[in-house]
Order: C-alpha cells, then sequence, then structure tokens
C-alpha cells in the first residue's frame, strides 16, 4: 500500500518538470547545438599563477572545453586564486594534526571582440586535512586537499558561467 503512494509521489516529481518551461542546461535542443555547453567551449581560460593555478586551468579547460581549447574562441577567462593553509588543531608537541585549506577564486569572462567584461564572480571551497606521522603521508594528504578544493572551484566556476550564458540566451528574443 505504501508503496504505491511512494509510486504516484514519484511519477509526480519526475513529470513535474515537463510542462514548467524547464530547459536542460547542457543539452542540444531542437537538433542545434544551442546549450550552454556549445559557449562555454569557446572560452579560453588564461594562465593562472603559481602551482595550484595551474592545476586549476587544467581543471577548467577539461571542464569547459572537454574536445580541446577552442582555434577560434569568443570568450577569455581570467581567474585569480588565493590559497591559505592553516592548522586547526594541535598536538601536545605543539604540531599540526589537524589543518584547513582554503581556496577562493575571483574570475572574469570577456568579450574577445570588445574586450568589454561580461561576467565576474568569485568562488570558494575548503577541505579539511588530518596530518599523518611521516612527512610524505602528510604532503600527500595536503596535495589530496588541494585536489579537491581545485576541482569543487572549477565546478562551481562552470555552472555559474553556464548559468549565465543560459540566462543570456533567454533573455534574446527568439528570430522569427
Amino acid at each position: 500500500m505504501w508503496w504505491s503512494r511512494a509510486l504516484i509521489v514519484l511519477m509526480l516529481v519526475a513529470l513535474g518538470p515537463v510542462g514548467c518551461g524547464f530547459r536542460p542546461l547542457y543539452a542540444r535542443t531542437d537538433g542545434a547545438d544551442t546549450s550552454a555547453a556549445a559557449d562555454l567551449a569557446t572560452i579560453r581560460v588564461l594562465g593562472i599563477e603559481n602551482r595550484s593555478g595551474q592545476q586549476l586551468r587544467n581543471n577548467l579547460v577539461q571542464r569547459l572545453t572537454p574536445l580541446g581549447e577552442p582555434s577560434a574562441p569568443r570568450y577569455t577567462l581570467e581567474v585569480k586564486v588565493t590559497e591559505t593553509l592553516e592548522g586547526q588543531a594541535e598536538s601536545s608537541d605543539g604540531k599540526a594534526t589537524v589543518g584547513r585549506m582554503r581556496l577562493q577564486c575571483s574570475y572574469l569572462l570577456k568579450d574577445i571582440e570588445t574586450g568589454r567584461a561580461l561576467k565576474s564572480g568569485t568562488a570558494r571551497s575548503f577541505a579539511s586535512l588530518r596530518y599523518l606521522g611521516p612527512r610524505y603521508a602528510s604532503v600527500a594528504a595536503e596535495r589530496d586537499t588541494e585536489e579537491r578544493v581545485l576541482t569543487d572551484v572549477a565546478e562551481e566556476i562552470r555552472t555559474g558561467l553556464a548559468g549565465w550564458f543560459v540566462s543570456v540566451r533567454a533573455a534574446k528574443p527568439a528570430n522569427p
């Protein structure tokens, strides 16, 4: 009995977005590639300073242009990174046992033709890590934590840009 109600609720949830103007973010519509993915693929990510910046750039390139960097980009993306690592707890001998890594980025999307700034924003992520006994294990924990926050920030930037492209497309009147 209870499962039949659950099935009805599940069907209503699944069919809910059908008539409400829901449009998929990354899908093709009407056979043409009018998705956010097509717009994201026209972005050239500029170089970012330091090691974590280069890793972030690589993450962004993989997420924005999975088929390779554009040969004729329409937009450039500038990113500035601020990374901090601080101890949160100490053992009796004064060494950090728990740390927190924080990554904050500001980004700016520019039109290449006009040089005009189109979209700016910030993305941030933080993660905790536990320092282990041997130095190598602690370094490995730091690198793993850094990889996690860089991935989170790259996803946040991609989502912000995709949402912006969709809102711009929705604001343009349809051509008859």
